[in-house]
């Protein structure tokens, strides 16, 4: 099926294996772009609920606060009324009955405000985390459709790199002939002139 005398490629079936190819690399570059709002669409509300809360946590507001930190303070006020029920039930009475309830009370307080302390403390790292994190995922998928957009676009080049070669050999040999056929002409001009 080769087109040449050494049984390779013709410049045609070269040219259109190369525009096959460009084409296969406009499709990824196309599928890299939609892999690349996919990704945002599927990250951003996360990432949004994720800024709201340490946004939320950042601001130092004691409502703010309160109201992010509410589950986690719930949780605790939980387990500690379990253990006061446990020491209720099981704890003999007396002083170290109520130390004990004293000092679970003193606890729950202690964690609660480590939960707004902690939170506010780590609320700009884990910000500017998420950033880092939705611009990394941009990047990824950008760079191999940049790199998708780069391959297709030297396959185009070649193909039109390939077209002047193959116009410029036809008209070299348009040119030859030409030549060939003043120097004919020439000669038959100058015979008739010899012979006249």
């Amino acid at each position: 099926m080769g087109g040449g005398k050494g049984g390779g490629m013709s410049n045609q079936q070269a040219e259109q294996a190369q525009a096959h190819l460009a084409t296969s690399l406009s499709g990824l570059l196309q599928q890299q772009q939609g892999q690349s709002n996919q990704l945002f669409q599927t990250a951003f509300p996360g990432m949004q609920h994720a800024e709201q809360f340490y946004g939320a946590l950042a601001s130092g507001s004691p409502n703010l606060l309160a109201t992010v930190t509410a589950p986690a303070a719930q949780q605790v006020a939980a387990a500690t009324a379990g253990a006061q029920k446990n020491i209720l039930e099981n704890a003999p009475s007396g002083g170290e009955r109520n130390l004990a309830l004293e000092n679970a009370n003193v606890a729950q307080g202690a964690q609660i405000g480590q939960l707004a302390s902690q939170g506010y403390l780590s609320a700009q790292n884990a910000l500017a985390s998420l950033g880092g994190q939705g611009v990394g995922l941009g990047q990824g998928a950008a760079s191999t459709a940049i790199g998708a957009a780069q391959a297709a676009g030297q396959q185009y080049s070649n193909i039109i790199q390939q077209n002047i070669q193959q116009k410029g050999a036809t008209l070299g040999a348009f040119g030859s002939l030409g030549q060939d056929f003043s120097g004919l002409g020439s000669a038959a001009i100058t015979a008739s002139k010899a012979g006249g």
